[in-house]
C-alpha cells in the first residue's frame, strides 16, 4: 500500500536524528510516528472503500433496464378447404393421357377443420442501455418466448415462422432460454448522424408501436421487416438541411445468410438430401423410391441493403395538436436463398424415404441463391391531440430470379436429352414461384386507435396482400404472422391498463387466406395452369403441405412493463 511506503520513508528520514538526539526521545518519536502512520492507513482504507462504492454506483448507473413480461392465452380455430396432398410419382400408365413417362400421384383431402382452444405462452424482454460517454451507447433486448408444455423445436405447420433460425429466434416460441434480439453500438455525431454495428433493432417497427401503445420500436416498417438482421447502418440528420427536426436518411447493409465457415454449411460446399428418386415407383409399388443427396455450394452470401427516409410532423390545426410521421423504405434482398439454416420437425422432406414427413428434430440449409427482389414500403401515422391515431401502409416488390430453384424436391430419371439422371420434376421451386420471369406483388395494412381515458384503448387493424406477395417478416411474436398473409386479415382488440404498467388486453384475428404458401418468397412451379389459379385455396389445388383458408384466433393477454 502507498501508505505503508510513505511510513518507510519517513522512519529513514529519521535515522540521522537517532545519533543526535537522546534514545528515550528517538523511542517516543518512533512511537509517535508508527501511531500516526496507523492512522493515516486507516483512513486511506476509508476513502479507498468510498472510492469504490462511487466507481460500482457509477457502473450501475450507467446501465439502464427496462422490458416486458406478458403472458398470454390463445385460441385458435383453424379451417382447411379441400385440396390434393401430394405423394409422389409413378411410371404413367398405358395409354393414360399424360405425355411424360412419370405420373403425380396425389390423395384427396377432404376438408378439415383443426383446434387449439387452449394455448398459454409465456414471454420476457429484456430491454437495456449502456451509456459508454455522451455520444457513445451499445442497445440491447434479450428475449425469452414459450409456449407452456411447448417443445424446444417447432412443429413445421407450412409457415416459414415453424423454422427455427437466426431471423425469428426472438420471436418463436421455442424454449426458455434468452435470445439476443438486438446488440448494437450505437455513435452519435451530432452534426453528421448516427453509426450503429451489430444486431440492429429491425423489429417491431411502425406502425406496429400503435396497438403496443408504446414509441417506436424499430427503423424499418413492419410491413418490410420483421426480423433480427445484423449488420451496420448509418442515419443522416436532416434537420441540418432545413427539414423538420429529427428528420433522417438512413442506409443499411447487412447480411441475410452467411455462405462460408459458421454459416449454414460446414464450408461453401456442401451436400444434403433434398428428396427422393421416383423412377422405380408403380401403382403396385410406389414406395419403391430412393433418397436424393445433392450437392450444396458454392452459395454466395444473401445481403441486405437497405434506405429508409424519417420525418416527423408537429403542428396544431383544429383545436388540436398534430404529431405525424411519413416514413418511406427501399431494400434490395441480394442472392435470396431458399431456406434459412434452421431446425425444425415434421420437415416435408424426410431424411429417409417416405412422403408425408417424420417427426424428429431436423436441420435444413440453403441449397442454392434464386436470385434478387427490390421492396418499396411507405407509411404514414398521424395522432390528433392524445386521443386518436390512425395509420396506413403500402408495400410492393419485384422478384429478379436468375433461373435456379431450390432442391429440395421430387426426382426422375429422365432421359440424356432431357436431363438425365435425377432430373428434378418439382419442389420448393424459385422466387415467388417461377424461377424464370420477373413477378410483382403488393400489400396494403392499415389501422386505428382510440384512447377515450389513460386506462383504456381500442383498435382495429386490417391487411391484405395480393396472391404472391412476401415480406422480410418470419414472426411477429404471435401466434400466426398476419402482415405476410395472402389474403384479409382483420384484428379488433381492447385495452384496459387496471393500474400503473399493467396492461390486460382482449383481442380478436379473423385471417381469410386466398392463395397457399403465406410468408414464403418460394412456391413450386405449377405443374399445369398459372400461379394464381394453381394455388388458389378454393380450387382444389395440389400442395405438398396443408395451408389453412381461415384462421381465427382469440387471445387474452397481460403484459407488465418495467
Amino acid at each position: 500500500m502507498r501508505m505503508t511506503r510513505l511510513a518507510f520513508g519517513l522512519l529513514a528520514g529519521l535515522v540521522p536524528l537517532a545519533a543526535q538526539s537522546p534514545e528515550p526521545d528517538l523511542k517516543q518519536q518512533l512511537k509517535d510516528l508508527k501511531a500516526q502512520v496507523t492512522a493515516l492507513e486507516e483512513k486511506a482504507k476509508e476513502q479507498e472503500k468510498a472510492l469504490t462504492k462511487v466507481e460500482t454506483r457509477t457502473a450501475q448507473n450507467a446501465i439502464a433496464w427496462g422490458g416486458d413480461l406478458r403472458t398470454r392465452f390463445d385460441s385458435q380455430q383453424w379451417h382447411f378447404k379441400p385440396y390434393q396432398q401430394f405423394q409422389g410419382f409413378v411410371q404413367t400408365p398405358a395409354g393414360a393421357p399424360w405425355p411424360y413417362p412419370f405420373y403425380p400421384v396425389t390423395a384427396s383431402v377432404p376438408a378439415q377443420d383443426w383446434d387449439n382452444s387452449v394455448q398459454w405462452s409465456t414471454r420476457l424482454r429484456l430491454r437495456m442501455t449502456i451509456n459508454i460517454n455522451e455520444h457513445a451507447k451499445i442497445m440491447g433486448r434479450l428475449t425469452m418466448y414459450k409456449v407452456h408444455g411447448g417443445a424446444d423445436v417447432p412443429i413445421f405447420n407450412g409457415n416459414p415462422s415453424t423454422v427455427a433460425n437466426s431471423f425469428n429466434s426472438g420471436k418463436v416460441p421455442t424454449n426458455d432460454v434468452l435470445h439476443v434480439e438486438r446488440a448494437s453500438f450505437v455513435y452519435d455525431w451530432p452534426e453528421l448522424g448516427v453509426l450503429s454495428i451489430g444486431r440492429q433493432n429491425t423489429s417491431d417497427g411502425p406502425p406496429m408501436e400503435v396497438r403496443e401503445a408504446t414509441e417506436r420500436q424499430a427503423t424499418p416498417q413492419a410491413l418490410a421487416v420483421n426480423a433480427m438482421v445484423d449488420g451496420i447502418g448509418w442515419k443522416f440528420h436532416l434537420d441540418k438541411m432545413g427539414l423538420p427536426e429529427h428528420t433522417l436518411l438512413g442506409l443499411c447493409y447487412g447480411i441475410g445468410y452467411e455462405s462460408g465457415f459458421g454459416g449454414g454449411g460446414a464450408v461453401k460446399a456442401n451436400a444434403v438430401v433434398a428428396g427422393f428418386n421416383f423412377s422405380n415407383a408403380t401403382m403396385a409399388n410406389p414406395g419403391n423410391v430412393t433418397q436424393v443427396v445433392r450437392p450444396v455450394g458454392p452459395l454466395k452470401d444473401s445481403t441486405v441493403l437497405g434506405a429508409m427516409f424519417d420525418m416527423p410532423l408537429l403542428f396544431e390545426a383544429f383545436g388540436a395538436v398534430h404529431a405525424a410521421n411519413f416514413y418511406l423504405g427501399y431494400n434490395r434482398f441480394g442472392n435470396m436463398t431458399d431456406i434459412p439454416f434452421g431446425s425444425l420437425q415434421n420437415f416435408p422432406v424426410p431424411p429417409m424415404p417416405g412422403m408425408g414427413g417424420m417427426p424428429g428434430v431436423q436441420m435444413v440449409t440453403a441449397t442454392n441463391n434464386l436470385g434478387d427482389m427490390d421492396q418499396w414500403t411507405a407509411t404514414w401515422k398521424h395522432k390528433v391531440g392524445d386521443t386518436f391515431t390512425y395509420f396506413a401502409s403500402f408495400g410492393y416488390i419485384k422478384s429478379h430470379p436468375n433461373g435456379k430453384e431450390s432442391q429440395y424436391g421430387a426426382y426422375w430419371n429422365m432421359p440424356a436429352g432431357m436431363g438425365g439422371p435425377d432430373t428434378q420434376l418439382t419442389g420448393f421451386g424459385g422466387l415467388l414461384g417461377d424461377p424464370k420471369a420477373s413477378h410483382t406483388a403488393t400489400a396494403y395494412y392499415a389501422g386505428l386507435r382510440w384512447d377515450p381515458t389513460e386506462a383504456w384503448g381500442f383498435g382495429l387493424e386490417f391487411n391484405h396482400g395480393s396472391p404472391r406477395w412476401f415480406t422480410y417478416s418470419p414472426a411477429t411474436g404471435e401466434a400466426t404472422e398476419k402482415l405476410s398473409t395472402r389474403g384479409d386479415v382483420i384484428e379488433a382488440y381492447a385495452a384496459w391498463q387496471f393500474t400503473k404498467n399493467v396492461i390486460l388486453k382482449l383481442g380478436y384475428q379473423d385471417f381469410s387466406y386466398t392463395h397457399a404458401f403465406s410468408g414464403w418468397h418460394i412456391a413450386p412451379t405449377p405443374m399445369q395452369g398459372t400461379f394464381e389459379d394453381a394455388y388458389d385455396l378454393s380450387k382444389n389445388p395440389m400442395l405438398q403441405y396443408a395451408s389453412p383458408a381461415s384462421i381465427k384466433n382469440t387471445y387474452l393477454s397481460l403484459e407488465v412493463r418495467f
